[in-house]
């Protein structure tokens, strides 16, 4: 099998190697990919939005299944370029994608159909969002209305923090802001595999978006992330599919727009067991998908392959996972979310693979083929263990051979406390 896998992060560069290392692999491509990648996939300079380009590439060299891991792709219409040239794509189409691109198209859609989600406003003025947020309950919720790498949600726990907040935003020429009650509880990740009208439950993660420990300082895309969330059971599960899986591929198919691929759902539960849904992703997010991949028993290509013909639920009766935990810690270079450290020198990554995997995520290599730091999110560190407990440790260990400067990472990652999210 020949695989066309497109990004370039951290995730591309676990789901190549992951793949890479199937018995029916014949070839795996990463567009464009990362230097990292390079050691064990073939990169191929083609951006991730250049469609036509990589539609070309993968008719040239006879592939058998295309993976877009990058949003940016997936937005630009990658899956209708590659289901018009009659491709095998595991990947919504960028109509049904909206609901994770837009967060204020997401949470209309779940008012609409009756998903659970807190309390919101949808604003392009800022005096209209100011006045909501005078009169609202504290703390508060604020957040930019695209994916945004770095810092876009933000907890205001007073008026005065929110106001400035609104006037940054909107002095950003940001479009849209969404204000959003506050939900204590704890958040985590649940993702699906679809063919459009059936979905099987993939893996719940919960993951650790705060800089600092204890789940304060600012709100990230993601800096940790454990598997599986340890409160996920049948119950739980069969909740999350009746209020939230079902609901939303039912609407989406009655619009002609059947999603395709992986569903990631972001969800928080109260203390009471109460679900709500914060917003939707189109594929593993990062650091989830190094959990994930590293506890299937599966051959994922195999799955998406069957999602796409629609014989998802005839070929198998669940997706089976490993019986173990697994944890990840994002190594972050210089003070993530607002800036990064560049070129500095990383130190002891063959001694670091021996307690667990590592994927690079900003890293290139030097005049003299060290890797270095190409900013922000710099690395990330992935164990797993027949306990959380035994798996945090491993992946500790692993990140504490490690080192270059202005490293910076989480140390609490792997505990289970129910906190305020």
């Amino acid at each position: 099998m020949k695989i066309l896998i497109i990004g370039s992060g951290a995730k591309e560069y676990s789901l190549a190697k992951l793949v890479s290392q199937y018995e029916e692999t014949e070839l795996v491509f990463v567009a464009p990919g990362n230097q990292a990648i390079a050691e064990f996939a073939n990169c191929i300079d083609i951006a991730a939005d250049n469609t036509d380009e990589l539609v070309e590439f993968a008719a040239a060299n006879n592939i058998d299944l295309i993976i877009p891991c990058s949003e940016t792709a997936i937005l630009n219409g990658v899956t209708e370029k590659f289901n018009e040239a009659g491709m095998m794509i595991c990947a919504p189409t960028s109509e049904a994608a909206r609901i994770s691109a837009s967060k204020s198209i997401g949470k209309k859609f779940m008012y609409k159909t009756k998903i659970p989600t807190p309390k919101f406003g949808i604003f392009d003025r800022e005096n209209v969002a100011v006045d909501y947020a005078r009169k609202s309950k504290y703390p508060l919720i604020i957040k930019t209305d695209a994916h945004e790498h770095g810092e876009n949600v933000f907890v205001c726990d007073t008026f005065v923090i929110a106001k400035r907040i609104i006037n940054d935003l909107f002095s950003a020429n940001k479009k849209k802001v969404i204000i959003e009650d506050h939900i204590a509880g704890q958040e985590f990740s649940y993702y699906v595999i679809t063919d459009g009208y059936n979905a099987m439950p993939v893996c719940s993660v919960v993951p650790y978006k705060y800089v600092l420990e204890g789940n304060g300082g600012s709100v990230t895309s993601g800096l940790g992330a454990y598997a599986p969330f340890y409160m996920m059971n049948r119950e739980l599960e069969g909740k999350i599919f009746k209020n939230v899986v079902y609901p939303t591929l039912d609407e989406l198919a009655k619009n002609g727009n059947q999603y395709v691929g992986i569903l990631g759902i972001d969800i928080i539960i109260d203390r009471s067991g109460n679900l709500n849904v914060i917003e939707f992703n189109p594929f593993f997010k990062e650091p989830d998908a190094q959990c994930v991949f590293e506890l299937l028993d599966e051959n994922i290509c195999n799955i998406m392959k069957a999602a796409i013909v629609g014989s998802l639920v005839d070929e198998y009766n669940e997706i089976r996972l490993l019986p173990y935990y697994s944890a990840s810690v994002v190594l972050s270079s210089g003070n993530y979310p607002q800036d990064g450290n560049y070129g500095k020198v990383i130190e002891g990554l063959e001694t670091a693979s021996e307690y667990g995997e590592i994927s690079h995520f900003n890293t290139i290599l030097n005049s003299e083929g060290k890797y270095v730091t190409a900013g922000g999110r710099t690395l990330v560190a992935t164990a797993t263990a027949s306990t959380l407990e035994k798996a945090a440790k491993a992946v500790y260990d692993s990140v504490e051979e490690i080192s270059f400067e202005g490293m910076r990472y989480r140390k609490d990652i792997g505990k289970t406390m129910f906190v305020g999210c």
